[in-house]
């Protein structure tokens, strides 16, 4: 896999809450998404995301990564978002298998099981594997951004990476 172009610092033109937004909410969106997080619970968890950033914006230090800081910010927000879920009942989830008009039937069938397979290995982790797997390997954040967004050191990131990425293989490959 290819890295991505890596993110610039945190300039003049990404300081306002509304260039913050526009750049990275599919990002967290997506991050919430993998980290177990479905249907009214993201949105719940989304808004909540971005009203810490709003709230911490004044605080982000210039030399931060930023998708590193709201990486960071969307693990705790899940942890308490499935927290609260724990205590409420559950809206039932739409059916996995409602597909757009126009997409080829096999493929629509062969993503939806690749990604329920993805999604089961992703179940069967621990927290921080999965906050690892997701961050390095599924929005491809550097390890130096993976381990500061989780505060783990990143000799850590690497070992698990090459662990996670063994184990996905073999399950893939079943």
């Amino acid at each position: 896999m290819a890295a991505p172009p890596s993110e610039p610092d945190v300039g003049s033109d990404m300081t306002s809450f509304e260039t913050l937004y526009e750049r990275h909410f599919e990002f967290t969106w997506r991050v919430l998404r993998h980290l177990g997080l479905a249907g009214a619970s993201v949105h719940d968890a989304c808004q909540e995301l971005w009203l810490v950033v709003h709230r911490r914006l004044p605080a982000l230090e210039l030399h931060a990564q930023v998708r590193s800081w709201l990486f960071g910010i969307a693990v705790n927000v899940a942890r308490n978002q499935r927290r609260s879920s724990a205590r409420r009942p559950t809206d039932p989830e739409l059916s996995a298998s409602l597909v757009a008009p126009g997409l080829d039937p096999e493929a629509a069938h062969a993503a939806r099981e690749t990604w329920s397979a993805v999604q089961a290995f992703l179940d069967r982790l621990d927290e921080t594997d999965r906050w690892i797997f997701i961050c390095n390997v599924v929005e491809r954040l550097s390890a130096d951004e993976t381990a500061a967004a989780l505060g783990i050191p990143v000799d850590t990131v690497y070992q698990r990476v090459r662990t996670l990425r063994r184990a996905i293989r073999k399950g893939l490959e079943r």
